[in-house]
């Protein structure tokens, strides 16, 4: 007993031993597999995916914060282990529009970490005011900032519009028409007409332009003259141009106004390029605001809210698009969590402004080449030939603030000219205009303008000056202008009360001056039309001498005249486009009563049609008629607008005139016209609607009619637009754009994109089928191309079909089908079709007796 015992002790002894072993041994392999990183355990596994790099996410977090919700992500980090210590190999930083940013100093440090290893709080220092953090259990690295190291999203205020979305060779034209006849008392007549084209023609960003006129055409005095004739390409924000284009055309470049009528042979490059868009719709200065998390910016003025933009956590710049122009104070408040944590008065600079926008580049060109001066004369005082000579110069334009600035200096034959303009806002309410030129042969030339709007929002004020002094060699004339006027809105006061405008002209120079006063009101505003009240007044005095000898003495003839005419009419607006208007007017010694009526179509080619007539009512009329008048038709139509008149004047003449214009399209063998002008780009939307069917697309917002089988929508150039086709509000038909709904393009001159999308007309068929025997297909399933139904017990179905395959077919034992062609061309949205005839099928009884196969 004794040794048993003993031997059960040892074998516990054992036993325990092996069991400590064991379980020494299996920490000491778990030792081997499992390491500690930060307080972390690390799987083997884990370990070796360090050890070969780990792309992870790269958030940014501010400091102080105790939640993550609001952290954004900024970009990727790689990290690895290098021995037993965590390093960040390298950061790659991916800010979006929406998102914070951090300032140059903080980006530039990140940028610079290299192997940089993290501490034993997984930390490291990037700058005194960002450090990164490592969430070992989260896989996630914080940039954590206080707000010294963030940056502030700017809105961009310009932005180059990339490349042309056209890649084939295209071509517009825009034409204007005129044609005008006037029939003489003594039966004669008079015919004159004109036609001018603008072509451009385009390969991508490269185009060449061709702008031209024919006058007198079907007369004998016809004549041609080509004002331009050049080769363009403006990309990327620098402009190349060369080729012929008339001294009008280079006012383009800058201030030129001692340039006589001519045409130039030459070549411009500069950065005053179309090709970059600057945004002068935002405030010079900017609105800038902190946000500790995703909140909202609440805009005010004068305590009306104009504007509420959320934004997530950082430093932003507020969109100040819809902003009223001007300079004016705003209240500005950020509200975080709906508590406001912040208000403050900001000052909004924004001006409308044709000039460079504010932080713009400074502009330039250079350009030069042959000037072909044509023969110019003043009143008999000057006479200079015809004449060739050279061409140089160069143009600025800029900003300073609120101030925009364009020069330009350039010579030609003798004349060295220095020419410059600016525009300032004096204050928020009055800005003024300054345009300077002078020349080495003396000749100074001023050009001013004010305008100013008044307190209280009821009237505004403009003055204009402008004052020449010609020397010897410029082609240009003397001038003493000046002009005041402005416009008085009594309505403000009170509704009853009116607006009225005046205004005075002064030509010192040419003896000669007129003023203009005008007072409209309205008496009545309700459910059956508008009355409203005009009256005038207009006075000319002019002054005119010519010939003068070498001496200076006058040789010629000299004279006054004067001119006063009053004027009082009753305006009527009725619903549906109605016009009418009655009125007196008193001009050369009489007094003539007027009639005057109008009507206006949304719809068709005829958008307006019109006439009037006057009779003399008191005075003497002298050999004017005492009795004329006129009509006139505005008609828009697919492929051209314009207008007709006609109108019989007093002195009895008979005159009519015709204008149109449209333009046209051309990619390929594809061609399409249009009554719009809008632009010498264009698309060419090909949809083969057939049955004068509509669709419309939306273009940036704005919602275009397209009926028939292709339509042309010219477009201005220099722009990005979105495309989208939909179905037409002012029809019953029902399309399925399968596609090519929605495209994207960027067009320059004359880039002419096709939109050719996938339609399928959709027509909703009622009807009742039967086989060739009369018999009723009853519970049978038919088919369309784009549909399928089942008919009821008596035949009847209700099925869309597609209108461009107006086929329904029913299938049938071994792979057997019969079809039924239905007549849907005038069809439009729904329609009745009555009893068909599926042929193919003999007796759809017979099929259902003997057990066949059929989809009913």
């Amino acid at each position: 007993m004794y040794k048993l015992q003993i031997n059960i002790e040892i074998k516990k002894i054992v036993i325990s031993m092996m069991v400590l072993f064991s379980v020494a041994f299996n920490v000491a392999a778990a030792q081997k597999t499992v390491q500690q990183i930060g307080g972390v355990m690390i799987p083997h596994a884990f370990r070796n995916a360090l050890l070969d790099g780990m792309s992870i996410p790269l958030f940014i977090h501010l400091d102080g914060s105790a939640e993550s919700q609001n952290d954004q992500r900024i970009g990727n980090a790689v990290i690895w282990l290098d021995g037993d210590t965590v390093k960040v190999k390298l950061i790659h930083i991916e800010e979006k529009d929406d998102t914070a940013t951090v300032n140059e100093k903080t980006r530039h440090a990140l940028a610079a970490l290299t192997d940089a290893p993290f501490n034993e709080n997984l930390e490291i220092k990037v700058v005194d005011d960002a450090w990164l953090k490592f969430n070992l259990k989260q896989l996630i690295l914080q940039l954590v900032v206080r707000q010294e190291a963030l940056g502030t999203l700017f809105r961009p205020r310009s932005e180059d519009i990339g490349n042309a979305s056209v890649d084939a060779l295209s071509s517009t034209l825009n034409y204007n028409l005129g044609v005008y006849n006037n029939q003489m008392r003594n039966g004669g007549d008079n015919t004159s007409s004109y036609l001018s084209l603008n072509n451009v023609t385009a390969l991508r960003e490269h185009h060449m332009v061709l702008d031209g006129a024919f006058y007198g055409m079907g007369s004998s005095h016809r004549d041609s003259t080509v004002y331009k004739a050049m080769y363009e390409r403006d990309f990327g924000g620098y402009r190349f141009a060369a080729g012929m284009l008339d001294t009008w055309n280079l006012q383009s470049l800058g201030p030129m106004t001692a340039l006589s009528s001519g045409k130039i042979y030459g070549a411009s490059w500069g950065n005053a390029a179309s090709s970059t868009v600057f945004d002068n719709s935002q405030s010079a200065t900017p609105i800038v605001v902190f946000l500790s998390a995703a909140g909202e910016v609440h805009i005010s003025r004068e305590g009306r809210l104009l504007s509420v933009q959320n934004f997530g956590m950082g430093s932003h710049e507020v969109d100040t698009r819809g902003l009223p122009y001007g300079i004016y104070d705003v209240d500005v408040a950020v509200v975080v969590n709906g508590r406001m944590v912040s208000r403050r008065v900001e000052r909004v600079n924004k001006l409308f402004t044709r000039g460079r926008a504010t932080g713009a580049p400074l502009g330039w060109q250079i350009w030069g080449g042959s000037m072909h001066m044509e023969r110019w004369y003043e009143s008999g005082k000057k006479t200079k030939p015809a004449k060739d000579t050279y061409l140089l110069g160069g143009s600025l334009s800029g900003s300073a603030g609120l101030t925009n600035w364009s020069a330009t200096g350039y010579g030609y034959d003798s004349a060295m000219i220095g020419e410059g303009r600016v525009s300032v806002p004096i204050t928020e309410s009055i800005g003024a205009n300054l345009q300077q030129m002078v020349a080495n042969d003396s000749s100074v030339s001023s050009i001013g303008n004010v305008t100013a709007a008044l307190p209280g929002g009821f009237s505004s004020l403009w003055v204009n000056i402008e004052k020449a002094s010609m020397g010897d060699d410029l082609r240009r004339n003397d001038a003493d202008n000046r002009a005041i006027g402005g416009t008085l809105n009594m309505n403000v006061l009170w509704s009853k009360l009116g607006i009225l405008n005046v205004s005075y002209n002064d030509d010192r120079h040419n003896d000669s001056n007129y003023y203009n006063v005008d007072y409209s009101q309205m008496l009545y505003s309700g459910s059956r039309g508008t009355l409203g009240l005009r009256m005038g007044i207009q006075s000319y005095q002019n002054g005119y001498s010519n010939g003068y000898s070498n001496n200076g003495s006058s040789n010629g003839y000299s004279g006054s005249s004067s001119n006063t005419g009053r004027y009082i009419a009753l305006d009527f607006s009725m619903p549906l486009g109605n016009w009418f208007s009655a009125g007196t007017t008193h001009q050369n010694g009489y007094t003539m009563a007027n009639l005057s009526a109008r009507k206006q179509f949304n719809d068709g080619a005829i958008r307006t049609v019109g006439a009037n007539v006057s009779r003399a009512i008191s005075g003497d009329t002298g050999d004017d008629k005492s009795l004329s008048g006129g009509a006139y038709t505005q008609f828009d139509t697919k492929y051209s607008a314009g207008t007709l008149n006609v109108n019989s004047s007093a002195d009895g003449y008979v005159n009519t005139n015709l204008t149109a214009k449209g333009s046209v399209g051309v990619q390929g063998n594809q061609l399409a016209a249009s009554g719009r002008t809008d632009g010498n780009a264009g698309i060419i939307f090909k949809t083969d609607v057939a049955d004068d069917g509509k669709l419309s697309a939306k273009v940036n917002g704005r919602t275009f009619q397209l009926d028939g089988k292709r339509n042309y929508l010219p477009l201005s150039p220099y722009s990005r637009y979105e495309i989208e086709i939909q179905n037409s509000k002012d029809a019953v038909d029902s399309y399925d754009i399968v596609t090519g709904r929605k495209r994207q393009l960027t067009l320059y001159p004359g880039n002419v994109a096709v939109i050719e999308p996938e339609i399928k007309q959709r027509v909703t068929v009622f009807g009742r089928i039967r086989a060739e025997d009369g018999s009723l297909l009853a519970n049978a399933r038919i088919n369309n191309h784009i549909g399928r139904t089942s008919t009821d017990e008596n035949g009847e179905f209700v099925i869309d079909v597609d209108k461009k395959y107006p086929v329904i077919d029913y299938s049938y034992g071994n792979n057997q089908r019969c079809e039924a062609e239905l007549d849907l061309s005038k069809a439009r949205g729904a329609v009745w079709v009555g009893d068909v005839i599926c042929i193919g099928l003999s007796r759809y009884a017979s099929n259902l007796s003997s057990g066949e196969y059929h989809e009913g």
